[in-house]
């Protein structure tokens, strides 16, 4: 589990928390409350901002073939249940993903040979 996923749930618990005391009529500390909702947010934001740049830095696997049939085989699935298009999906993925198997294969066996 992430770093970002545990604080967010923490910070879902806290929420929860926070509304069931005040439905029962208890006391809740605003200021702690807050100090403790804006370390996890700053936490949460300022690791994204690291993310957004460690994907800059990996800009180039978005050319990587692989990667673009699977965004095909997404986009492709999605259209044709939004649009109703009744597309043969069950053909056009099997097919897709043959050929990302094919690819990866590829890979691999360039990855046995260098070893």
């Amino acid at each position: 589990m992430s770093r970002k996923t545990l604080l967010a749930i923490i910070g879902v618990i806290g929420a929860i928390l926070t509304f069931l005391k005040t439905e029962f009529g208890l006391v809740v500390n605003v200021t702690g409350l807050i100090t403790w909702i804006t370390g996890i947010l700053l936490y949460v934001f300022y690791e994204a901002k690291l993310d957004a740049k460690r994907i800059g830095l990996q800009l180039h696997r978005f050319k990587d073939p692989k990667f673009l049939l699977a965004l095909l085989i997404t986009v492709i699935t999605a259209i044709s249940e939004s649009f109703g298009l009744n597309l043969p999906i069950e053909v056009i993925n099997t097919v897709l993903v043959f050929i990302m198997s094919l690819l990866f294969g590829k890979d691999i066996k360039k990855a046995n040979n260098g070893n």
